[in-house]
């Protein structure tokens, strides 16, 4: 199966009513086919949630393990034959929402868990418009046309400030990774915009509007000098 459910963050919006159904690719050039990440910046190649959760376990002395391997495996795949790789996730995705109607969820999915691939979500999104999209990106994506049903985070790094100063500007959500402490708060605002906790579930599509989606480091983040990570 190319889709991954029961992630801990996006299985908290079960809660909410929805099923998540996540993509995961080897991120940047990490799968030796291609790179899937032509925005990331050396700080986010650095410090990259590929190595979080079950993601970064890795036997004694080992520098891989069997989700990374998979993870390259789907990568090369499409690369390899980009259309069938689509239609792969399109049969999936039909199988998905039989399966969240089962359940009496809604269907939500996210093609970029790990990769930055925007092209990839609009064609996608196209083919199941009465479905909710949702990604984060580096990509200016507010210069596409996109689907309705394909809702965009836009992301900050060390490295993307006009960037940011224009999704501000056009009222775009920002998603910043702050470092927090054990027990410390998010800041209250960031930029001149309130900061929501984007910890709490990973449904985008339900943020209010001109807001600053604060994310707390984890795994490698915790140790970031790049500036990637924000000072809370």
């Amino acid at each position: 199966m190319l889709f991954t459910l029961g992630n801990p963050k996006t299985a908290k919006g079960e809660a909410a009513g929805y099923l998540t159904a996540v993509l995961h690719l080897a991120p940047a050039r990490s799968s030796g086919a291609g790179n899937v990440c032509a925005k990331a910046s050396p700080g986010c190649i650095a410090v990259c949630l590929n190595t979080a959760g079950r993601g970064g376990i890795f036997a004694k002395g080992a520098t891989t393990n069997t989700i990374q391997e998979a993870r390259k495996r789907k990568t090369r795949a499409y690369f390899a034959n980009p259309q069938a790789f689509e239609q792969e996730l399109c049969e999936e995705i039909a199988a998905l929402e039989r399966k969240a109607a089962r359940m009496e969820l809604i269907l939500a999915i996210r093609i970029n868990g790990t990769s930055d691939l925007p092209g990839l979500a609009v064609r996608i999104a196209q083919r199941f418009p009465h479905i909710q999209f949702y990604d984060y990106s580096k990509f200016p994506v507010w210069r596409m046309a996109r689907p309705a049903n394909l809702h965009h985070t836009f992301s900050r790094s060390e490295s993307n400030h006009a960037a940011v100063e224009e999704a501000l500007l056009r009222g775009v959500n920002i998603a910043v990774v702050f470092s927090t402490r054990k027990g410390q708060e998010l800041p209250a605002t960031y930029l001149g915009r309130s900061v929501i906790d984007g910890d709490k579930h990973d449904l985008r599509f339900l943020d209010k509007q001109r807001v600053i989606v604060g994310l707390r480091a984890k795994g490698r983040a915790r140790k970031d000098r790049s500036g990637f990570v924000v000072a809370a």
